[in-house]
């Protein structure tokens, strides 16, 4: 067995992705018996809580390139899962939305995630303040990376 890396053993962008990966697996493995890719699983899950949205808001809340997401898209529609409408003032905007049977799909996964989730994590104790802790690490970051790209366009 190799030595731990004490740089991946620290590292917190790395152990998040582990704790994500192993959180993840078991729904994972139900994902591809319902025959729903990971991104199409992230697009469904956001239109769900979101309702209708612009491909490019619904990449960012997905967390996935554009491309990815546009890609999901097709597939979902195919199979009647979401449907894109055209803007009403700019022709050239699609915004995309959950369809009845889109919405059934993913609150069916939705209810397979929240049970898998409970019985991993049945032992770990009060996590509310770790769910505290990452939404507000995750703002600070965001509120950081928008102030470096302001300043680079000023600077540019």
């Amino acid at each position: 067995m190799a030595p731990q890396s004490t740089f991946l053993h620290d590292y917190l962008p790395y152990l998040l992705r582990q704790a994500d990966q192993t959180l993840s697996a078991p729904f994972y493995a139900v994902l591809t018996e319902y025959g729903v890719a990971r991104s199409e699983w992230r697009v469904l899950a956001v239109l769900e809580d979101a309702g209708e949205l612009p491909v490019r808001d619904l990449a960012v809340a997905a967390l996935s390139p554009q491309p990815t997401v546009t890609h999901a898209l097709r597939r979902l529609e195919e199979r009647g899962l979401v449907q894109r409408t055209l803007g009403t003032e700019d022709k050239r905007h699609r915004f995309i939305s959950i369809t009845t049977a889109g919405s059934t799909l993913t609150q069916t996964l939705m209810g397979e995630a929240t049970a898998l989730e409970a019985t991993a994590l049945a032992e770990a104790g009060d996590l509310t303040d770790l769910v505290d802790h990452l939404r507000s690490l995750t703002a600070t970051v965001e509120a950081q990376l928008r102030e470096r790209t302001i300043e680079a366009a000023r600077a540019g």
